[in-house]
């Protein structure tokens, strides 16, 4: 047993097969009476196996194989050895690099331009539904609630998703589109940046409150090194209607891949210039001039 949540619980298995190690979610349908907990957990069950091969991107956890045995149902996905999740990194003392948020954040905006390509919204995008592997690369996790087109286990009636990352309109329950998901995925990047979340509210019904009508504090209130273009971006993302956002995953990818241009040529300004402070400082170079020392960098 490697997991365990309010609708299964998750093994670690072989497959032998492949050669490969796999996750095995087995879902909890066994909920002591609870019809409402029951039906939710079918739900998720069929949202999930119905995406079985349909979601094939590097940045995406893939789904193998579902099934039930045994009336236990089932799906198996990939296991990622010693995978933490983005959870980690939304605390003030634990925050990552900026240019390292903006490269995960890209991943994840192609990953889900790539779902809702194929007809498929997340609506669940959070912190703890992003892995990390150990070389630090990406895989959004849990479709257990996403919305599928043509398909009809695609609304779970009574999940919305986690209220701090939802928008306006998921809030209010109003048609959601893929825009829905960059909303929360710039929800996601506020609070990586900040350790903070865009909204703070002392019960739910101030925070969904919030969500639909305040506006969050600036990003360089809270973090004075971001760069003002990126908090552009997330601002962009956090438009209450969503006709004002990215239109596409792939538009806000696009946003930040300008934003890491600029912070790579940025670091590398500065990495410049410590070169040169070093140099400066050893006994060889005392009697270059300052624009000698350039010319040797």
């Amino acid at each position: 047993e490697v997991g365990r949540g309010s609708t299964g619980v998750v093994y670690l298995s072989h497959d032998a097969y492949y050669g490969r190690d796999v996750a095995i979610k087995v879902y909890n349908m066994d909920t002591g009476g609870d019809e409402e907990r029951a039906r939710i957990a079918r739900k998720m069950f069929l949202s999930e196996a119905h995406l079985v091969g349909m979601l094939q991107h590097p940045h995406i956890l893939p789904i193998y194989d579902a099934g039930e045995e045994n009336g236990h149902r089932y799906i198996v996905t990939e296991h990622v050895h010693g995978a933490r999740t983005l959870a980690a990194y939304c605390r003030p003392d634990n925050l990552l690099r900026i240019d390292d948020t903006v490269e995960i954040m890209f991943k994840c905006a192609k990953a889900l331009h790539y779902a809702h390509s194929r007809g498929v919204i997340h609506r669940d995008v959070k912190p703890s539904n992003i892995m990390l592997t150990q070389d630090s690369d990406v895989r959004i996790i849990d479709f257990g609630i996403a919305l599928v087109s043509d398909s009809d286990v695609s609304r779970i009636e009574g999940i919305a998703g986690s209220p701090s990352y939802m928008s306006p309109e998921q809030v209010q329950s109003l048609e959601l589109t893929n825009r829905s998901d960059l909303y929360s995925l710039g929800a996601m990047m506020y609070e990586l940046l900040t350790g903070a979340r865009p909204f703070r509210a002392g019960n739910l019904h101030k925070l969904l409150h919030q969500i639909v009508y305040a506006t969050p504090p600036p990003i360089h209130t809270l973090r004075k090194d971001v760069p003002e273009e990126l908090e552009t971006v997330v601002a962009t993302a956090l438009q209450k209607d969503p006709q004002k956002r990215c239109k596409s995953g792939l538009d806000f990818a696009a946003d930040l891949t300008r934003v890491h241009q600029r912070l790579r040529e940025a670091n590398a300004r500065i990495d410049r210039q410590e070169q040169f402070g070093v140099l400066r400082r050893l006994k060889f170079f005392h009697e270059f001039s300052h624009a000698e020392i350039w010319e040797v960098l």
